[in-house]
């Protein structure tokens, strides 16, 4: 190879790994799946779970009420007492594709969240950008929530 086209070579190469990388944001340690996701779900480190905490106390509450995600990403729904919990999203409150989105993959409502730190796991993977409200049921007065599917920005 000569001079030239050894220059060539290696600015070509350099441009292919900038390209590759351009785009690339490394996972967020906070949203990265836990070792029992990972193991029952098949979920990789490059997946996105959110993570919604509930607990009772003059009612139902889940922390946070309002989450924004992306298409693809996962919400947990994860019981900080041992009280019963069940979530259940609104469907007579959401659009036609959320519905039938919902309707498709079989995730409408939880069963009952009976342990500490038993959850609930719904997958976005393919859910159509929208609102998404829920209700939380269980021992004490009910709770409402949201989660708000957003394109990502480019």
């Amino acid at each position: 190879m000569t001079g030239a086209s050894n220059r060539a070579w290696r600015s070509f190469h350099i441009l292919v790994v900038v390209a590759a990388t351009v785009g690339c944001e490394p996972p967020d340690p906070e949203l990265v799946p836990d070792e029992v996701l990972q193991s029952e779900l098949g979920l990789t480190p490059d997946d996105r779970v959110h993570t919604v905490r509930i607990s009772t106390g003059p009612g139902e509450r889940a922390q946070p009420p309002a989450l924004v995600v992306r298409p693809g990403d996962y919400v947990q729904f994860v019981s900080n007492d041992r009280m019963v919990h069940e979530v259940a999203f609104m469907l007579d409150s959401i659009d036609g594709s959320a519905e039938a989105f919902f309707r498709r993959t079989g995730q409408a409502a939880s069963t009952p969240l009976l342990e500490l730190d038993a959850r609930f796991v719904v997958s976005f993977v393919n859910a159509p950008v929208g609102r998404y409200p829920y209700l939380l049921s269980g021992n004490r007065e009910p709770g409402r929530g949201e989660i708000l599917v957003e394109a990502p920005s480019r």
